[in-house]
């Protein structure tokens, strides 16, 4: 069977679940295999969010079949917050269509759509343009528009009639033929005298560009002087499969007929499954007959539990077989096998190569995860997912809603690559983790609404350190006597600071056994758990010499805790002589940004109390890279701002870089605010 898989990617409202739609009830999928009929809004969207939001959020696969082949349609939400869905749908795929909204053909969604399958992928991309039953359009603009923006190799296909604001028809560029919308059908008509002339130039492009990619169709061109449309045909395919041409195609999804012509050509050019060579992450060449595959979505089923969809890449999967998952060096049972429409799994027995296909209840394996034969394993790559960086703490409401949070986020997490959920001891907090604020948005509601968690949100504390800047001494003494066997222990210290970054020294400098050796750690061990919340922000101690260097004991009274509770109440006595002073952490900054917004970006920093270290162009054309370092108090809601300024272009990464002292007047903030939340507890 020949199979071909094309993933559709675009802005948000693009059009990428309707072209599916009208490509489904085109071969008749529609009506054999689903309730819906042609025109049901939301025929994709069979998720509780995606019904809610009324746009797509996950990633699904439609598959159509016709009497020549089998096309997996891989929809793909638009918001960029979705990432992990997007790369999920691209590495499972052959063929990757950008879908352009006519009305605004370089839209964030359509950039973002470039990058990925340009830098991520060596895929053929097509260009899809959509919605071209909307007013006030002009085509040679788009087409020249998607020329100065990605290529200039991108041909158009299929010329747009457009009369009066009407969407009358379409020309079929290679065959030089003209149809006009009949109803449902497309009836061949006269070409407009106004598109003689722009049709002939594309041929000619057309004919030049693929004679150029290929070296036997070029010389016959020069001694000929034209190409037949078998030899375009089959030049265009070839050149498309090299990533050499963009074919580009125009329909509006709602004009049934507009589609049929997309149709027709996506049997002839799309890349076959079995005409991709597999490589492995070496760059060797996989053996077609050995069994490799792809996880590149998971989502938790109430009933069916953990359902992994994949992507068979070589080999065939078959129904109660093992198979290794590759990464993790673990084996999985194959248990159940369906085919997936949409959200409806009809039982398979096997999957074959180039097929895509979902698992049941497999233990170990995640989105991302590589599958193969067990006795001849084989590595392909992985998925690389963004690391996510807007976080927001999390306190559930309720203690019903605390015992039902962790199973609920288990689950999420299993289904989003790009989500993480962690308790971050350092500030005693619990910390969700996302890509964005619609991503945060989207977590919430399904906690909400699918698992019945109710939850508030709070802002991410920064886990401050203190330390000191000066020395001093203080005396511990911990003595209580109220019949039978007291409590005796005495430590005289000396605290003073150490360079950044050199963490806690304890040193012993008793004398005479003013304190007895196996007391000694007692000591230390209380000093190390007062140093766990320190006396300005409850925070971490950090940088600190401790010297014992005197003390008493009583040879009845003296015990473990004793000398632990002295210890400790020495050492926060010396701090509070030795000039402490609150550190914040620095975080290492990287903002990819385009030219245009380059001035926003660096007066966004500037606000932030960034310290700019470098900018340099970058790999992208037009796009600028700002190294900087900043505070990451300033910076909680920095996804939502860098958002904002740049209209969602630009993006960032993250990592600590150091800490240093904080102004005076952060600190006072700070302390302030830790002084007032210590109150509240102990009011409440």
């Amino acid at each position: 069977m020949v199979i071909k898989n094309l993933t559709l990617l675009g802005h948000t409202a693009s059009g990428k679940s309707s072209i599916i739609e009208s490509l489904a009830y085109i071969n008749k999928t529609n009506k054999q295999d689903l309730p819906n009929s042609f025109g049901t809004p939301g025929l994709m969207d069979v998720d509780e969010e995606e019904k809610k939001r009324k746009t797509t959020t996950l990633t699904k696969v439609f598959p159509i079949k016709t009497k020549n082949y089998k096309l997996n349609l891989i929809d793909t939400p638009g918001f960029g917050d979705f990432i992990g869905e997007i790369l999920g749908g691209v590495f499972a795929s052959d063929n990757l269509a950008i879908v352009i909204n006519a009305s605004n053909p370089i839209e964030v969604g359509t950039e973002r759509s470039w990058f990925i399958s340009t830098e991520k992928t060596n895929l053929p991309i097509l260009f899809i343009v959509n919605h071209y039953d909307k007013e006030n359009l002009n085509f040679e603009n788009i087409v020249n528009q998607l020329a100065e923006n990605f290529s200039n190799r991108i041909i158009p296909l299929v010329v747009p009639i457009y009369e009066s604001n009407v969407f009358k028809g379409v020309i079929d560029v290679l065959n030089k033929k003209a149809f006009a919308f009949n109803n449902d059908e497309l009836k061949e008509t006269e070409i407009p005298s106004d598109l003689v002339s722009l049709v002939n130039s594309y041929y000619e492009k057309i004919s030049e560009s693929v004679a150029e990619t290929n070296e036997e169709l070029l010389n016959h061109y020069l001694e000929h002087g034209e190409l037949d449309f078998n030899q375009i045909i089959k030049g265009l395919k070839d050149a498309y499969n090299q990533r050499l041409l963009y074919p580009l195609f125009t329909i509006s999804a709602k004009v049934l007929p507009s589609v049929k012509l997309l149709n027709n050509y996506l049997e002839k050019i799309l890349i076959n499954s079995d005409e991709r060579v597999i490589k492995d992450v070496d760059g060797n060449v996989v053996d077609k007959n050995v069994f490799s595959a792809l996880v590149f979505k998971t989502i938790s089923d109430p009933y069916k539990g953990r359902v992994s969809f994949i992507r068979v890449f070589t080999g065939k999967l078959v129904k109660d077989s093992t198979v290794l998952n590759v990464y993790k060096n673990e084996k999985e049972k194959v248990s159940t096998l369906v085919e997936v429409i949409v959200d409806q799994h009809n039982p398979i027995n096997e999957c074959l190569s180039g097929d895509i296909c979902a698992v049941y209840k497999l233990e170990k394996t995640l989105s991302g995860d590589v599958l193969s034969a067990v006795e001849n394993p084989v590595k392909l790559t992985k998925i690389e997912y963004p690391e996510p960086l807007y976080e927001k703490g999390l306190e559930p409401k309720t203690k019903a809603d605390e015992e039902k949070l962790s199973s609920a986020i288990t689950r999420i997490l299993e289904e989003d690559p790009t989500f993480k959920a962690f308790r971050d001891h350092d500030v005693k907090q619990f910390v969700i983790s996302t890509v964005g604020d619609v991503h945060l948005d989207y977590i919430i509601s399904k906690l909400k609404n699918r698992y019945k968690v109710n939850i508030d949100l709070q802002p991410r504390k920064i886990p401050y350190l203190e330390t000191i800047k000066g020395k001093a001494q203080a005396l511990g003494k911990y003595i209580k006597q109220s019949g039978g066997r007291g409590q005796y222990g005495v430590a005289h210290i000396e605290i003073e600071p150490l360079p950044r970054g050199q963490g806690f020294e304890f040193v012993d400098k008793i004398f005479g056994g003013a304190i007895p050796k196996n007391f000694i750690p007692s000591v230390e061990k209380g000093i190390r758990n007062a140093m766990e919340e320190g006396i300005l922000s409850g925070n971490k101690v950090v940088d600190v010499r401790v010297i014992l260097f005197d003390g008493k004991y009583h040879e009845v009274d003296s015990s473990d805790l004793a000398f632990q509770i002295a210890g400790a109440m020495a050492f926060r006595e010396a701090m509070s002589k030795a000039n402490p002073i609150l550190l914040e952490p620095i975080m290492e900054m990287e903002v990819f940004t385009p030219d245009s917004f380059l001035g926003d970006v660096m007066g966004l920093l500037n606000t932030k109390r960034a310290r700019i270290m470098g900018m340099e162009a970058s790999y992208r054309k037009g796009w600028q890279l700002i190294k900087a370092q900043v505070p990451w108090m300033e910076i909680r809601d920095f996804a939502v701002e860098l958002k904002s300024a740049t209209q969602g272009k630009a993006t960032y990464t993250l990592k600590l870089s150091h800490y240093e002292e904080a102004p005076s007047h952060i600190a006072t903030l700070v302390i302030n605010e830790t002084k007032k939340q210590q109150q509240t507890e102990v009011s409440s």
